[in-house]
């Protein structure tokens, strides 16, 4: 199997800035192929066959999260950098804040990490910041549920969450691994996931559901994937390995291909197959539960010179990686070249020049070619 690029959007010029911009956020529909993309303060539609532009609404502030609502058709609930939440509906192209901070003057950067959880059986969203000791849960229809903040049972800091795709649960994702279940109406816990103190965890960076079966996919911030069965009241890890140094930021399933994709913080994707449980009266054996997968790795520059696109040097690294929960469809977010991680290299190589020509400097000291 292989990796092959659909459709190239360039978003660079979008809008009326002078400088090119780089999409920054991108989500996909829940049934239907539409990709919504955010860049700059636009979110645009796509047809995400066809690469056609369907609509495009200015929210007013560039998004640092987004993703579609489940309970509406074509809307999108955004996390914007004035801390606003609001509602983007392609349909009736109007946009509606769903709430605002206390502070009109706090703001965050696209590089925020803001978590949001929707579920299919509420029009309801799920929301709170990295390492707050709090949720707040407000409505995604404009005049729905007034913000609520939740204090959940356990004073540590939340660093994730999600929402069943099934049934009515919030996971809560705490520092040191631990990860909490609760009721969405009632908030009262159901269970907990959480290992022995042999394995050291830092806490969840992505959570993946299979569409059919009880499992729980966890990719931790210390590079380690796990696997629950949450079928029963007490859930059982069923697989675990270790995926690399770096922080998961990524976990999807993918449905056509029962395969699951991780992505880690450097840019590394690696695909992985499970391994089906034989014999029901036997546990599974955790150490071999997640085989990696016999599929292409990402050839960066072949994938952005297709369908129209063009390779760029240095090549950028992948940010995000959005799955389509149906569809044989993924969709790759890149790097932006300006971006900190480049203000860092520069500002090394930089350093590195520096340091290379006081060196030549000191090398040439009392010769007649320096006076």
């Amino acid at each position: 199997m292989e990796w092959a690029t659909l459709q190239h959007l360039d978003l660079r010029h979008v809008g009326r800035s002078s400088k090119p911009l780089q999409p920054h956020a991108a989500a996909f529909h829940p049934t239907q192929a539409l990709l919504a993309v955010a860049v700059g303060s636009q979110i645009i539609e796509f047809d995400a066959y066809t690469g056609s532009k369907i609509a495009s609404i200015d929210i007013g502030s560039p998004v640092v999260r987004m993703a579609y609502s489940p309970t509406s058709g074509h809307c999108v609930i955004a996390i914007l950098e004035d801390c606003t939440m609001r509602s983007c509906d392609f349909d009736a192209e109007q946009t509606c804040v769903l709430h605002s901070p206390e502070k009109r003057t706090e703001r965050i950067s696209s590089d925020t990490e803001v978590h949001l959880a929707l579920t299919p059986l509420q029009p309801v969203v799920f929301f709170g910041f990295h390492r707050r000791m709090s949720v707040t849960v407000v409505g995604t229809v404009e005049g729905g549920k007034a913000p609520t903040k939740i204090k959940t049972d356990l004073k540590k800091p939340i660093v994730n969450l999600a929402c069943h795709p099934r049934l009515p649960v919030l996971y809560v994702a705490y520092a040191e691994g631990l990860i909490r279940a609760y009721n969405i109406h009632t908030y009262a816990v159901h269970y907990t996931l959480q290992l022995d103190n042999t394995i050291k965890l830092v806490g969840a960076g992505a959570f993946a559901f299979h569409p059919t079966l009880e499992w729980l996919f966890i990719g931790d911030r210390r590079g380690t994937l796990l696997a629950w069965d949450v079928s029963t009241e007490r859930p059982m890890m069923i697989g675990i390995t270790q995926v690399g140094s770096q922080p998961i930021t990524s976990v999807s399933w993918l449905p056509m291909l029962r395969l699951l994709v991780t992505l880690s913080k450097d840019g590394n994707i690696q695909v992985w197959k499970t391994r089906v449980v034989l014999n029901p009266n036997k546990p599974p054996m955790q150490a071999n539960f997640f085989e990696p997968a016999a599929i292409e790795s990402i050839d960066i520059p072949r994938i952005l010179s297709q369908q129209g696109g063009e390779t760029v040097y240095p090549l950028p690294r992948i940010r995000a990686l959005e799955v389509h929960p149906k569809l044989n469809l993924a969709a790759l977010l890149f790097m932006s070249l300006t971006g900190s991680d480049n203000r860092k290299n520069r500002a090394a190589f930089t350093r590195d020049g520096r340091k290379q020509l006081f060196a030549v400097l000191q090398g040439a000291r009392g010769s007649s070619g320096i006076s």
